[in-house]
């Protein structure tokens, strides 16, 4: 029975229909109503090793050979150094501002030693 049945009887004006009692035993050993869709679970569908795989590849912040740091700068050098990588990606050498940073540091370092 549906458990709206007693409202719209009640709203066509009749009585509604007693439920069917159950023995207590049944209802716990009955199982749930399990839906259509719960049962089908999707299979799990491996791509060939051979292919590359699809979508958005892998960035730095799920590569742990990398790490996020924050660094306080001039508002005018960031823009300057954002304007100048832009030029060069307009020429075909496209560099990311973190790999500029990297390439400074790295340079840096060998000074040192």
């Amino acid at each position: 029975m549906s458990k709206f049945k007693g409202l719209l009887d009640a709203v066509k004006g009749g009585e509604p229909e007693p439920e069917p009692e159950q023995p207590k035993q049944e209802l716990k050993t009955q199982q749930p109503e399990v839906r259509q869709s719960q049962k089908l679970k999707p299979e799990k569908v491996t791509e060939p090793q051979g292919e590359p795989k699809r979508g958005r590849p892998k960035g730095k912040r799920s590569d742990s050979n990398y790490e996020q740091v924050t660094a306080y700068i001039r508002k005018d050098t960031h823009t300057a150094v954002k304007i100048e990588l832009l030029k060069e990606s307009q020429n075909g050498q496209k560099q990311e501002f973190s790999e500029l940073i990297q390439e400074l540091l790295d340079e840096w370092l060998k000074s040192r030693s």
